[in-house]
């Protein structure tokens, strides 16, 4: 039978960054915890207004105007 005592909610959250900063290092922790952050406004409409006048050959040419990095494509 498991004898650990109740944890609040505050002690999980350190004891878990913990364990995450340990296994992860702490910019591995931090980039586990902004994959469930919390954001706002609904993206999908958003993201249809922002790129309603973006045309697939607009993304074309932006993506190949930008340099390479070496050894990418």
């Amino acid at each position: 039978m498991n004898t650990e005592r109740y944890k609040t909610p505050h002690q999980i959250a350190v004891e878990g960054f913990a364990a995450l900063v340990e296994r992860l290092g702490p910019g591995g922790a931090l980039q586990f915890l902004h994959q469930y952050e919390v954001g706002q406004g609904d993206y999908t409409k958003e993201r249809k207004k922002i790129l309603r006048d973006v045309t697939l050959t607009d993304l074309r040419k932006n993506l190949l105007a930008r340099p390479r990095k070496h050894g990418k494509r």
